[in-house]
């Protein structure tokens, strides 16, 4: 996959994923009598699709596939940290969380998302790769 295309989609999954999340915080919040505590601001929206961009960009990272697993694994923890200080500015400059809880609650759904976000890009790049060799299977000549 492209690049672009790479960042685009991760930007989706990793928006519509924190927005399920604040869901799910916003339903907890409701059933344990908390419920007075939803509010959102006026730029709670646009802050999402900024914070799952620049949550995607660091992918970046991983993209040279020329280095070895060893030196994959390095990046790949470079880039769970990396991301885990992004959202955790932009949680803390939005006003995601307000108290140790919620910041753990903000952590939990960190590291489902960004479970889901790595099995799900994998599993789009795999899918194009057949694609492409399908493709190639057809206008190959047969001998």
């Amino acid at each position: 996959m492209s690049k672009i295309k790479i960042i685009f989609s991760q930007t989706l999954m990793i928006s519509t994923a924190i927005l399920f999340g604040l869901g799910v915080q916003a339903f907890f919040y409701m059933l344990y009598g908390n419920g007075d505590r939803i509010s959102w601001q006026w730029f709670i929206p646009l802050s999402i699709i900024v914070t799952a961009f620049l949550c995607s960009v660091p992918t970046l990272l991983l993209l040279d596939e020329a280095e070895s697993s060893k030196n994959f694994t390095i990046r790949q923890i470079l880039h769970f940290l990396c991301v885990l200080a992004v959202l955790s500015l932009c949680g803390w400059l939005f006003d995601w969380y307000d108290s140790v809880s919620s910041y753990l609650f903000v952590l939990v759904m960190y590291v489902i998302i960004y479970v889901f976000v790595c099995v799900a890009t994998y599993w789009l790049a795999k899918n194009d790769e057949i694609k492409i060799n399908d493709a190639l299977d057809g206008v190959r000549d047969e001998e």
